[in-house]
């Protein structure tokens, strides 16, 4: 009787024991769910809260929205300098075409990389105005970028779109015109964190 019992015990142990493992693995595969970072896509998912930033900054400027392209974490690096160990979350977008400039970028920092994300942007546009000295279009496009830091959420907006027709009449109507569709991008931005942070 008393070998039963033991055998018993054994049992149960081993169905704690069980349990317990199968509880943990079952909490360990969920913790990867919503990461920036996957190997397989090259680190290009956005969080939902990026998806819902983009989505009310296009139904504001409509067509005249004209980043295409989504960047990885590693090409945000290669441009800004910005690793991806200093942010939670982030949406990089610039347009496809070398010959414009149009771009937005939003950084999730992490709280200790905050101020460190905001002067690396500064030292970013700064390198921009230095490139695109000789090209007044492109260098109004970026004299006339924002950074804004919202809550934890570092914003440079680079936006403008079609500047022909402002470019005739010269390089301030170029450099209004793009303020303008940055203030209106910022503005969303601002309203949609605030919202949802």
């Amino acid at each position: 009787m008393a070998k039963h019992m033991k055998v018993i015990r054994n049992i149960k142990f081993y169905a704690r024991v069980l349990g317990i493992w199968g509880v943990a693995v079952a909490v360990l595969a969920g913790c990867g769910e919503g990461q920036i970072s996957n190997s397989n896509t090259n680190s290009v998912k956005n969080g939902k809260w990026m998806d819902e930033i983009k989505e009310a900054v296009v139904s504001i400027l409509g067509d005249n929205y004209w980043p295409n392209k989504q960047l990885t974490s590693e090409e945000l690096e290669t441009e800004t300098g910005i690793g991806q160990e200093m942010y939670d979350d982030f949406l990089a977008e610039k347009l496809n075409v070398e010959t414009d400039i149009d771009m937005m970028i939003i950084l999730k920092a992490k709280s200790e990389h905050l101020t460190e994300i905001e002067t690396m942007m500064n030292e970013y546009r700064d390198a921009l105005i230095v490139k695109y000295a000789d090209r007044p279009q492109e260098l109004g496009k970026v004299q006339a970028s924002r950074i804004e830091v919202i809550d934890r959420y570092v914003c440079y907006v680079q936006l403008g779109a079609d500047t022909g027709d402002a470019a005739e009449k010269g390089d301030e109507e170029v450099l209004a015109v793009c303020q303008q569709e940055n203030e209106r991008a910022i503005d969303i931005i601002e309203k949609t964190i605030l919202n949802v942070s």
